[in-house]
């Protein structure tokens, strides 16, 4: 093969494989796992959600928020982040998410609502305060934030955040994880830390990427007309 046509050979095949790796950088059952069963999202139909589930008495949660603090600002318009607090019995885990459904209930300000989980997570992580009860959560809450220690019980006990909690307590089971911190996209593809902390938005970009690609080829063939059929001959 003359050597010009084996480098315009290579320069042609050079974008299809460039294309194929990238199709292929991470794989179903490696990377990332696909529920049989959908859970439901809380978005609108032409948005995306990415639910991250967490707990505060989590040392690899505590570590994936700065990893997710300094992605979440490049996610597109159509894309919303969402924190769902996880839990498996009545144990402290279903009373921090008791605690995160209160705090998201009454603090309207998303800033100061991500200030007060950030502070959350140092008080338990790194101050080793287990905020265990609801009486020791609003001590703190109004020692570092001045919210109303009243206040912050009635929500905390109200039949709203009750609610919000049996919601969160089904999406669990439906994501079927056994652990946390996990990431999942459109309520399908669920992202595990076993791929490593830092690389979990990096596979949700990528599954975020392949949903947009399903729905414009889905609403491409909604929109194809159809052809005509020819009238029968007499």
């Amino acid at each position: 093969m003359p050597k010009i046509m084996k480098h315009l050979w290579l320069v042609m095949l050079f974008p299809l494989l460039a294309h194929a790796a990238a199709q292929d950088k991470f794989k179903e059952g490696e990377h990332y796992r696909v529920l049989s069963s959908p859970v439901q999202t809380s978005v609108k139909k032409d948005q995306i959600e990415v639910s991250e589930v967490f707990w505060y008495g989590c040392p690899h949660c505590y570590s994936l928020e700065p990893i997710v603090d300094a992605w979440k600002p490049k996610l597109k318009a159509d894309t919303v982040f969402v924190h769902v607090p996880g839990f498996f019995g009545p144990n402290i885990w279903k009373t921090h998410a008791q605690l995160y459904f209160a705090l998201e209930s009454m603090v309207s300000d998303k800033k100061e609502l991500h200030k007060i989980h950030d502070k959350i997570f140092i008080e338990v992580q790194e101050r080793r305060n287990r905020l265990g009860d609801v009486k020791t959560m609003a001590e703190y809450l109004n020692r570092e934030f001045k919210l109303d220690k009243k206040l912050f019980t009635s929500y905390y006990n109200s039949f709203g955040v009750l609610n919000l909690l049996n919601q969160a307590g089904a999406k669990v089971r439906g994501y079927q994880l056994t652990g946390v911190p996990a990431m999942i996209v459109d309520g399908r593809f669920v992202v595990e830390p076993t791929v490593g902390l830092g690389k979990m938005p990096e596979v949700a970009d990528f599954l975020i990427e392949k949903v947009r690609k399903e729905r414009a080829a889905k609403a491409k063939k909604e929109t194809k007309p159809k052809q005509e059929s020819k009238p029968a001959k007499s």
